[in-house]
């Protein structure tokens, strides 16, 4: 004989809650997607040559021409109008989390300050470092008109 419950019952032979009520506990969930790891955890020359140097490339492409990109060791060298202009970005642990130093220089004269980059920051991404890098290169005035 067919019992009719609403799954709060429990079935005299069987003693277990009625499967009705089961199945209208346990709905079916979806499999949680992995976020795929932040472009900032990649290693250090590979987040450099394939994210920061193309983004700071089209930054600085919009308010200069000839703008020349490139990573020697832990740094990173940017120079434009025929080497009028120069700044050097050093990762001193060749991490972008790590201390940063940041120089400058125009008319091909060698920098004579060497700055803290970034110092306070907690957490490290691609647009605060291409923010830092632009904000720098204007307090210089070498961006534009101010």
């Amino acid at each position: 004989m067919a019992v009719a419950c609403k799954g709060e019952c429990y079935h005299a032979e069987e003693m277990v809650p009625c499967s009705s009520a089961m199945a209208e506990e346990t709905p079916t969930q979806a499999p949680k997607k992995e976020k795929p790891p932040a472009i900032e955890d990649k290693p250090f020359a590979e987040f450099i040559n394939e994210a920061f140097l193309p983004a700071l490339q089209n930054a600085l492409s919009a308010k200069v021409g000839d703008v020349s990109l490139r990573l020697e060791e832990n740094t990173v060298m940017g120079e434009w109008g025929k080497g009028m202009y120069q700044f050097r970005l050093y990762f001193l642990e060749g991490d972008i989390q790590g201390p940063k130093a940041f120089v400058c220089s125009s008319g091909g004269i060698t920098p004579s300050t060497i700055e803290p980059f970034l110092g306070d920051e907690r957490k490290v991404t691609l647009d605060l470092l291409v923010f830092g890098v632009m904000q720098r290169l204007n307090g210089q005035k070498w961006l534009g008109g101010n």
